[in-house]
């Protein structure tokens, strides 16, 4: 692989994809709990966050205080949050946060089941948030909390690619090419694996929409051993006319997300090279990588150019 050597690329000095110690969710299961499909879900999780890391930066909010959202080839799994306060509207970084500490918590204790998290920031109850499949209705959350429904709600569906054939909801201008391709012996675990991705995610959201990255490594580091990594490979030649994309949150995250998809869709967790390429020059290069044991804060990842 060209560009930088793994033993270059070091984690991304970016908060815990979990959130502040301020920040809390309190796990609560309904009182008919119903299973979650596991690899789906992590797909689902995925694509929220790299769609909404693409609407605003990660200090924006929600246009609305209730926030829905489904999957359009699969529209039993949903997704629902709601602020606590009536004139304030959902921070999208209190969502990223609650996904990753719900994944986590499923991962830890075994167990997907529909559930809803009440949200606490800085002591003060601030929202609720739950995520679902099947027959569950939004009386049942409203009974439970002992809330009033309300029609100020964004509703919001997003497309899970579900073959080879189905593109991811992010989509770029179609002079923008991936491609991607499995190697070695090294095998992760699944769920190892999947767990970084949606924490490089999350970091990857954090960094400003208007800046250049020169190469980016990001993960679940404490918890999960697998570094996303990313680096911009353009090298124009001395009679290059091309003057092609660099590599921004919209192109490091379509390369992070592909490291998931394309290890449910083809069933391998080999390691994964994915490249880029703007108007047939090859302008991004990403790998995922194995982390030592002992690498719970090696340093910054982001270089900007």
């Amino acid at each position: 692989m060209s560009g930088h050597s793994p033993g270059k690329l070091r984690l991304s000095s970016s908060s815990s994809p979990a959130g502040p110690e301020d920040f809390h969710i309190s796990p609560r299961i309904f009182k008919e709990p119903v299973p979650l499909p596991r690899d789906r879900l992590f797909l689902f999780v995925a694509n929220i966050i790299a769609t909404e890391l693409l609407q605003g930066d990660f200090n924006s909010n929600f246009s609305s205080r209730i926030v829905k959202i489904h999957e359009m080839r699969n529209p039993g799994l949903k997704f629902e949050a709601r602020i606590n306060v009536p004139s304030l509207q959902i921070p999208r970084r209190f969502i990223y946060w609650g996904l990753v500490r719900m994944m986590d918590r499923f991962v830890r204790e075994g167990s997907y089941e529909n559930s809803y998290y009440p949200m606490t920031w800085k002591g003060l109850y601030a929202g609720v948030f739950d995520i679902n499949f099947g027959g569950f209705e939004e009386h049942q959350l409203n009974e439970q909390l002992n809330i009033t429904a309300s029609n100020d709600a964004q509703v919001k569906a997003i497309q899970v690619p579900g073959t080879p054939t189905v593109n991811p909801i992010l989509t770029y201008d179609s002079r923008v090419t991936t491609k991607s391709e499995f190697y070695g012996s090294v095998r992760f675990n699944p769920v190892d694996l999947w767990m970084s991705v949606i924490g490089a995610l999350v970091q990857v959201a954090e960094l400003p929409d208007n800046r250049n990255i020169s190469s980016f490594g990001g993960g679940f580091p404490t918890r999960y051993k697998v570094l996303q990594a990313a680096w911009s490979a353009f090298s124009p030649g001395p009679w290059s006319t091309v003057t092609p994309l660099k590599m921004n949150r919209s192109l490091l995250s379509r390369v992070v997300l592909d490291f998931l998809i394309k290890s449910q869709l083809q069933d391998d967790f080999r390691q994964m090279r994915v490249r880029i390429w703007d108007q047939g020059q090859l302008v991004v290069e990403g790998g995922d990588f194995p982390l030592p044991a002992n690498a719970l804060d090696p340093g910054t990842g982001v270089d900007t150019a």
